[in-house]
């Protein structure tokens, strides 16, 4: 449970990860194109050529539009899987995993395709041992891990709950989809929790 998520969205505006939620992808919706990767790096992303080579040589073979039109929230067990098996497909990929093939895919499909953090989503969100245990930084490339992060991410979204928090947060955040004020929030949560060793 997290008390105060209007403060915390509210002090995420001031983060980094602002920029990459309003910067607006010059390249098509329907294609990944090594040039996508660049917007990652205002997420802090550890992406390297290996990546950028990796979408020369197959990302045609990403097909974004087999993907279900709408919102996480309004997607089936099926349709969750589908997007899961598509955000694996990426995360085999020589220089990627679940964090960066989401930060690249989440701008192809913002209200669709969370970002799957190593940390703050497999290392704390479904890791039921943190905050006792600090999340850790492995990267993640399995399917099961992905498609639950995904189950998971969308019950919280659509809890019947959680429907008044999430009407106070749009109002604050109009142009923002509900899977981005979720991501917002439990990011702020998390680096609250769990803060940057320096």
């Amino acid at each position: 449970m997290i008390p105060n998520a209007d403060v915390l969205l509210g002090k995420y505006q001031d983060d980094t990860g602002y920029d990459y939620l309003d910067y607006e992808p010059i390249t098509s919706a329907d294609n990944i194109l090594p040039e996508d990767l660049a917007v990652t790096l205002l997420m802090n992303s550890r992406v390297g050529w290996r990546a950028f080579h990796s979408l020369q040589e197959s990302g045609h073979t990403i097909e974004l539009a087999t993907l279900p039109k709408k919102p996480l929230e309004q997607t089936s067990v099926e349709e969750r899987k589908q997007v899961a098996a598509l955000i694996t497909s990426l995360a085999h990929f020589s220089g990627f995993a679940a964090s960066v093939a989401t930060k690249v895919l989440h701008k192809k499909r913002p209200a669709l395709i969370p970002i799957l953090d190593n940390q703050a989503i497999f290392g704390a969100y479904v890791n039921p041992e943190w905050p006792q245990k600090p999340a850790s930084r492995d990267s993640i490339r399995d399917g099961n891990l992905i498609s639950l992060a995904l189950d998971w991410i969308y019950f919280d979204l659509t809890r019947p709950e959680n429907m008044n928090v999430w009407s106070s947060l749009s109002a604050i955040e109009p142009k923002r989809h509900r899977i981005e004020l979720f991501d917002c929030v439990w990011w702020m949560c998390f680096r609250e929790i769990q803060p940057v060793k320096r």
